[in-house]
């Protein structure tokens, strides 16, 4: 049977037959897919191949569908994303530290939650609250709480090791550069207690500290120290007959049992002031550069 649209408005524009309904293996039939189709569609000109088919409508039709001032410009849309030439230098440099800052924040934050709580009884959302950042964000910049530990490691000690490159290169004496180290070491508590806690608790006497990546950071501090040796011995400061690695494990022995009994409260140094630092200092290094023997008088 076929159906006009005349009653609509629309003149000599017709729908195609009705197709024969098919049927499924119970017999039972069901309405055609592109029937329903096409009846969402009803001003679709399929006898047209030049393109897109056009509304035949009556004019009453067309009025209600056509606004009423069909000159005026249509409504401008707002780019859907900034062109390149919208972003300045300035911008993207400061979108760049945004996320620098808060890429440090989330390892701050880290630490602390690593030094109270240990790493293996801290969450990704213990670290998250501590940053005051939502849970999810801390995967933006992390994929998971093994690489966080990982960058505080890399991050922390690649400054730290930096900082002795630097003194191991200056020109003072070695009995100096020794004092220097010391007081860098010794001290590293009182200024950082969060990180040095996680370095002593958390890498350093796990099995993470004896990957090939940590290994080589930590080989960097032993050469540092050990050319500090071999410059002082060349220049006579220091005794010649003595291997300059095995002085540097001992050196660096010294001081990390030093630190190592800080963390766990069994050593206290002296309350900070310029003067009892010194001389804490001066102590160790003159305890190890000319031991415990007594000075002869003559």
């Amino acid at each position: 049977m076929r159906r006009s649209f005349a009653r609509e408005g629309c003149t000599s524009a017709r729908v195609p037959e009705r197709p024969a309904r098919a049927q499924n293996r119970r017999g039972r039939s069901f309405p055609s897919r592109t029937r329903a189709i096409d009846a969402r569609r009803p001003f679709v000109n399929h006898a047209d191949p030049a393109g897109p088919a056009r509304l035949r409508c009556s004019e009453p039709l067309r009025s209600a569908l056509e606004p009423e001032d069909s000159e005026a410009e249509p409504m401008s849309r707002a780019p859907l994303a900034p062109v390149a030439d919208d972003v300045s230098p300035e911008g993207a440099t400061e979108t760049r530290g945004a996320r620098s800052a808060k890429r440090q924040q989330i390892l701050d934050a880290a630490t602390r939650v690593f030094a109270s709580r240990g790493y293996h009884g801290a969450r990704v959302s213990d670290i998250a609250r501590e940053a005051g950042i939502a849970y999810g964000l801390v995967y933006h910049y992390f994929r998971n709480k093994d690489e966080i530990l990982d960058t505080i490691f890399a991050e922390r000690w690649g400054a730290f090791v930096g900082v002795v490159d630097g003194i191991a290169a200056g020109e003072q004496p070695a009995a100096e550069k020794l004092r220097q180290l010391a007081a860098l070491v010794l001290f590293a508590y009182r200024r950082r207690p969060d990180w040095v806690k996680v370095l002593v608790f958390e890498i350093q006497r796990t099995s993470r500290f004896s990957e090939p990546e940590q290994i080589e950071a930590v080989g960097r501090l032993f050469r540092s120290v050990a050319r500090i040796v071999r410059v002082g011995q060349e220049s006579g400061e220091l005794r010649r007959d003595l291997d300059a690695n095995l002085v540097c494990l001992a050196f660096i022995g010294a001081l990390e049992t030093m630190i190592t009994s800080q963390v766990l409260g069994v050593m206290r140094l002296p309350d900070e002031s310029q003067a009892a630092d010194d001389r804490t200092v001066r102590t160790v290094v003159s305890l190890f550069l000319g031991g415990l023997a007594a000075r002869s008088e003559t």
